[in-house]
C-alpha cells in the first residue's frame, strides 16, 4: 500500500516493512501465509498509533483516542486467553483490534471520495 508519508496504514495482516517510494510517499508491504476470504480482508490509513495491551494483544486507534481504548480494552488478553481455553489456539498470532473515529456519512463520503 502506497500513502503519504504523515498516515501510517495497518492491514489484517503481518506487517513486513515500510519504505519510502518518494520525498513524500511510502510504500507499507504486507503478508499473510494464511489463506483467508477477501471479505476478511481490512486496510487502514491514517493518523493511527498501536499500543500493546499484553503479550499477544493490542489496538490501533488514533493518538487523541488512545488511552481511553486502551483503558477499556485493558483485559483483552486474558479474554483471549478464556476463549483459547474452549476453542483451541488463536492461530493468527497477535490479537489487534482497530477503533476507527465515527464520522457522519456524509463527512466519511466527503473525506475519502
Amino acid at each position: 500500500m502506497t500513502a503519504p508519508k504523515e498516515f501510517v496504514v495497518k492491514m489484517s495482516a503481518n506487517e513486513t516493512g515500510v519504505w519510502p517510494v518518494s520525498d513524500t510517499h511510502n510504500v507499507a508491504v504486507f503478508s499473510c501465509d494464511i489463506p483467508i476470504p477477501c471479505y476478511l480482508i481490512a486496510i487502514a490509513i491514517g493518523d493511527l498509533e498501536y499500543r500493546s495491551l499484553g503479550p499477544r494483544v493490542g489496538v490501533i486507534t488514533e493518538p487523541s483516542q488512545m488511552d481511553k481504548v486502551a483503558n477499556e480494552l485493558s483485559d483483552m488478553g486474558m479474554l483471549l486467553d478464556t476463549v483459547e481455553e474452549y476453542m483451541g489456539p488463536y492461530i493468527w498470532g497477535n490479537y489487534t483490534v482497530i477503533f476507527c473515529p465515527r464520522l457522519s456519512p456524509w463527512v466519511a463520503w466527503r473525506t475519502h471520495f
